[in-house]
Parts: structure tokens; C-alpha cells; sequence
């Protein structure tokens, strides 16, 4: 009995000490920021930008907004949206990182000339946009008249009811030339954003965010100020740091989004959220619809290991590895979700070099196949490190330099093929919204079920090796 008290005291020491490690949300957002931001150096901005914006939401049920740690996430995610070409972005969290400590400094690692040129913008209030982190300007009621109102105003929501639509308000002063004003927001479990455009009175702007994204824990919102040409003129947030809306009662499922994809232009209507829990006076539009198909090309070399005999009957003697050949891939696919795609591959080898003279007077100057490729990657967003499998029929040609051969004629071609099976890694990565840079490294298994294909006279098995770079065009 006395060993049994023991080890439950024991048991509940350790919980208490576990308990009190995890207490500490100023620990856990510094945790947070430092994860980000080695997610930066590796060029993973997306990923940086989730960590931030989850260092925001625990900022936020800590009651730490005014707190240097959260101007200094506010900074991090303006570095990291600059980045990633979002200008107005980076503008827009400088704003919010200078309202809570203006004497921030951006780290030396991270410093550069347009990065401290907009810091210093955002000092001396030129940085483009209101925000969330803190000097938020109190809107002017229904009874002030409208020319008192100045810039993008709009008292900012920190909790409402679940399952229930949540009307959102916001006032804009005459000096803002808008072309319209939105209400965005992003339901949990969602990577989109769902505009709303708002109704306008004078200088009011009203729309509702639905009572069918009102689920979870919280809701992402911000509100923007458009000009002609779509881009942001003022705003209160941005989709780099959106406001963070706690849901205090009711729950039910996340929206889900998986039509995003590498090659994607950006946010889209989520089906789930149902046009009738908007007004009518409100119409819900978003921008264009992100991309399904992609053609890409690429280039590269390749080598093999070869074995058996050589096109012209000549025996492979010298081990194994035949000369490099140039090789380029044309494809055609598909995103079936943001991480996984399916294409069809033509791999065009030019096995250069030969000069030993084939039976029929010409050797073959081409190695052509045909490819199903599937890809997997490894991030939710499906860029960075992807891994690669695919199938397919064709032909694999290396050269090779034969023993015991006459100089000018001792470099012979090995066929093999035409089964082909590969594996391998590749890695891509958004250059915009449509065009994305492309690596891929690939070994191929050629496989003889047949001894000669077409113009090959002698099919042997082998493997070879392939590193190709390119660009993806989403259409």
C-alpha cells in the first residue's frame, strides 16, 4: 500500500512539473518563432507563415497582444511574406509589429536595404496599411458623420457564438479611392481564404461571415480596401497576419480545402460554406480557381550501368558504367490533391558519342520512351521534397568504350529496356502563381522481357540514373 501511495504521489509530482513546463505561452511562441524561422533559411516560407500565425493564435488566448514577443512574430512574418512577394503583406505586419514596440529591430541575418526601407516606412506611418497588432483605430459610430472618418476603420472582433452568422462592420474615409471592399476570412481546417465583398452605406461597409464557417475553435478574418487593379490599398490585417476570431461556443466540422496546389494562383469559395447563410446584399466571390494541369519540361543528363551485348554484337567487357547521355522530359499532368499528381512522361535520351558503325550503316541517335509518372509530396502544400514513382515502355540507350577496339571505332551503344520501372526524389518549388521550378533525380529499370524493340536489335536489363531541371506551367 505504502509502495502504491508512492508511486501515485510520484505520478502526480511528474504531471504537475509536465504541467507547469507547458504553462508558459510566452516559451511556446518564442518555440514557434524559432521553428519558422528555420523553415525561412530553408526557403519554406508557407510553412514559416503557419508557425507564426499559430505563435499569433496562442499570443491571443494568452492576452500577450501588446507583448514585444508578439511584435517580433509580427516582424518575422512581414520578413517572410517580403519573401514570398507579398509586398502589401510585409507592409502590413511591419505596421503591427512598429504599433506595439517601435524601436524593433530586424534581425542581422535577416536585414536588407528593402526590408529596413519598409520597417522605416511603417515607423513614420507610410507602411501602406492598418493592422491588427495593436493602435487599432475605434470606427465611428452610425451617428458621426462620415467625413470624420479617416483611413480603413474597424473595431476588431476577438470572440463570437458558434454556428451562427457573425455580422462585420467597417468604415472608410473619402480619401480611400477603393474600387471594393472585402471581408475575407478562413474557417479552421482551412488553407483558403472566402471573400465577401461588402455592401456599402456612405462610408459604412457590412457583410456577414456565415453561420456554416462559425465552427472550431476560431476563425481567420481580415478586411481590405481594393483599387481597380485588385491590389490592396488599406486593410485591417492581411492574409499573412489575419485577425484571430475565438469561437466560444457551438462547434462542427472544419471546411475542408484540398483544391490548392503547387502550381495554384490563390484563394477560392469553399463549397461547404453555404450561399444561403449570406446576405443578399453580400455576394461571395474569390480569385481565380487554382490550377489542376501542368505541362513541364526538363533537362539533364544520365548514365547507367550496362551489361550483356552492345547494338552491333559486341560484348560488354568493361565494367559497368556507361558514358553520360543528354536527356530531356516533356509532360503533361494532373493534381489530383495538393500533394499528389499524375503525369505522362516522354524521356528522350541522345546517346552521344558512338562511332562504331552498325550492320545497317547508322546507329541509333535517340532513345525513346514513354512514362506514367505519380508524385507524392512531402509538405501539405506539396511544394519542396517530393518522391517519385512511375511505369512505363521504351527504350534506355548508353554508350560504352569496348576493350581490345580500334581508336575511332571503340565507343559501341547498349540497349536495354522495354520495361521500365523507376524511383526516385524530386523537388519543386513556386516561382508564381502559375510557373514553378522543377528537379527531379530518377533511377530507371530497364527490363528485357523481349530481346529487341523496333529499331533496337539486342534489349539487355541494366539500370540507369537521371538528374533533370526544368519549369511546370499550370494552366
Amino acid at each position: 500500500m505504502g509502495n502504491r501511495s508512492f508511486f501515485a504521489s510520484v505520478l502526480v509530482l511528474s504531471m504537475g512539473l509536465y504541467g507547469a513546463a507547458h504553462a508558459d505561452p510566452k516559451s511556446d511562441i518564442q518555440a514557434k518563432s524559432k521553428e519558422a524561422m528555420e523553415n525561412y533559411d530553408l526557403m519554406d516560407y508557407d510553412a514559416a507563415k503557419k508557425q507564426l500565425t499559430q505563435a499569433l493564435a496562442i499570443a491571443k488566448k494568452a492576452k500577450l497582444d501588446k507583448d514585444p514577443a508578439v511584435a517580433k512574430i509580427y516582424l518575422e512574418m512581414g520578413i517572410a511574406a517580403f519573401a514570398n512577394s507579398d509586398q502589401d503583406g510585409a507592409k502590413t505586419d511591419f505596421a503591427a509589429a512598429v504599433a506595439i514596440d517601435p524601436k524593433i529591430q530586424i534581425d542581422a541575418a535577416y536585414k536588407s536595404p528593402e526590408l529596413s526601407k519598409l520597417l522605416d516606412a511603417a515607423r513614420s506611418g507610410g507602411g501602406g496599411s492598418n493592422n491588427t497588432g495593436g493602435g487599432a483605430t475605434e470606427p465611428a459610430d452610425s451617428g458621426v458623420d462620415c467625413s470624420s472618418v479617416k483611413g480603413l476603420q474597424h473595431a476588431l472582433i476577438d470572440t463570437a457564438k458558434g454556428n451562427a452568422a457573425l455580422p462585420v462592420e467597417a468604415q472608410l474615409g473619402a480619401e480611400v479611392k477603393a474600387d471594393k471592399v472585402s471581408l475575407m476570412f478562413r474557417p479552421e481546417g482551412s488553407t483558403d481564404f472566402i471573400e465577401i465583398k461588402m455592401s456599402k452605406a456612405a462610408c459604412k461597409y457590412t457583410a456577414k461571415i456565415p453561420a456554416s464557417a462559425m465552427k472550431g475553435s476560431l476563425i481567420h478574418y481580415y478586411i481590405a480596401a481594393y483599387d481597380a487593379n485588385n491590389k490592396v490599398i488599406v486593410g485591417k490585417g492581411s492574409a499573412g497576419s489575419p485577425n484571430i476570431l475565438e469561437i466560444t461556443a457551438g462547434s462542427g466540422a472544419a471546411v475542408k480545402n484540398d483544391d490548392e496546389n503547387p502550381l495554384g494562383g490563390g484563394s477560392h469559395v469553399t463549397a461547404a460554406v453555404a450561399p444561403a447563410d449570406v446576405s443578399d446584399s453580400t455576394t461571395v466571390t474569390g480569385p481565380a480557381k487554382p490550377t489542376k494541369f501542368f505541362i513541364a519540361v526538363s533537362g539533364g543528363g544520365g548514365t547507367g550501368y550496362v551489361n550483356g551485348t552492345t547494338e552491333t554484337g559486341n560484348t560488354v567487357q568493361s565494367c559497368c558504367v556507361g558514358n553520360l547521355i543528354a536527356v530531356i522530359e516533356p509532360e503533361l499532368g494532373f493534381y489530383i490533391n495538393p500533394q499528389m499528381s499524375i503525369g505522362a512522361v516522354v524521356r528522350l535520351g541522345l546517346p552521344l558519342g558512338a562511332n562504331v558503325d552498325p550492320m545497317n550503316g547508322a546507329h541509333a541517335t535517340i532513345a525513346p520512351a514513354a512514362l506514367l509518372r505519380l508524385r507524392y509530396g512531402l509538405s501539405a502544400s506539396g511544394e519542396g521534397i517530393r518522391v517519385t514513382g512511375e511505369l512505363g515502355a521504351g527504350i534506355l540507350r548508353n554508350t560504352i568504350k569496348l576493350n581490345m577496339a580500334t581508336a575511332g571505332m571503340d565507343t559501341d551503344i547498349v540497349a536495354q529496356g522495354p520495361l521500365l520501372i523507376g524511383a526516385g526524389l524530386g523537388y519543386i518549388k513556386k516561382l508564381n502563381n502559375h510557373v514553378a521550378f522543377v528537379a527531379d533525380f530518377l533511377a530507371i529499370a530497364g527490363i528485357a522481357v523481349t530481346d529487341h524493340l523496333g529499331s533496337a536489335p539486342k534489349l539487355n536489363s541494366g539500370l540507369s540514373a537521371d538528374l533533370s531541371l526544368g519549369l511546370a506551367l499550370g494552366f
